[in-house]
């Protein structure tokens, strides 16, 4: 399998500057995309890290933007319904970035610093060349590697599998104050004094949700 790393910056692109404005790592996973009604409407989920306030804030940018026709929300994961007129231009872009030739082995990056970052396998390494061809004529791209290799894994952006409200705020205090560190930071009663939370309630919620995610990272292996 050929696999290319690469940066991109869109200069028209609804999300990076809105990354850069509000201090927010997006990681994306463009999912199908269709036309209607003489538009293309793109479908992609993400997952969108920074502070709760800089995300309020990004979210309510990317509603300003009247190609968003809908966001839904779950914790930090995002699903966005865009629309685009429908041109030539955008056709051939739509044909290039959506081959299905392409394996995406890792969601799209859209950093704080305004660029995308890429990763991308397939078989044929020429269909490989179109995208990368693309990206740095329209895009500013930037070719950090291309080679042949063997792909371990495919990084998938089901990172809270079924997890509560609750669970999964104890689970993400946890990691944030180095409960998980060695050696560790805090203890479980120390945590849930930190959130003022009962000890036992807290222990319950951390431990289904640990329970959950060992479950959904080991049951195929």
């Amino acid at each position: 399998m050929w696999v290319a790393k690469f940066k991109l910056r869109d200069d028209t692109d609804i999300y990076t500057s809105l990354c850069k404005k509000y201090k927010i790592d997006f990681f994306a996973a463009p999912y199908t995309q269709f036309t209607k009604n003489k538009k293309i409407n793109l479908l992609a989920g993400g997952v969108i890290s920074g502070s709760e306030e800089n995300k309020k804030q990004f979210i309510a940018g990317l509603k300003k933007d009247s190609r968003i026709k809908n966001i839904e929300r779950y914790h930090d994961y995002i699903l966005i319904h865009a629309q685009h007129p429908l041109s030539r231009e955008l056709e051939r872009e739509i044909k290039i970035f959506y081959n299905p030739q392409y394996i995406r082995t890792k969601p799209v990056h859209l950093s704080t610093d305004g660029w995308e970052y890429w990763e991308v396998a397939c078989l044929d390494r020429k269909e490989l060349n179109k995208m990368i061809t693309a990206a740095k004529k329209h895009y500013h791209g930037k070719l950090f590697s291309i080679k042949k290799e063997k792909l371990k894994s495919i990084s998938s952006l089901e990172i809270t599998p079924a997890l509560t409200e609750k669970q999964f705020e104890a689970i993400k205090l946890a990691y944030k104050k180095g409960y998980y560190n060695y050696p560790r930071k805090l203890t479980i009663p120390q945590l849930a004094k930190n959130i003022k939370k009962a000890y036992s309630t807290f222990q319950e919620n951390l431990r289904k949700a640990e329970n959950k995610l060992i479950d959904y990272f080991l049951k195929y292996r």
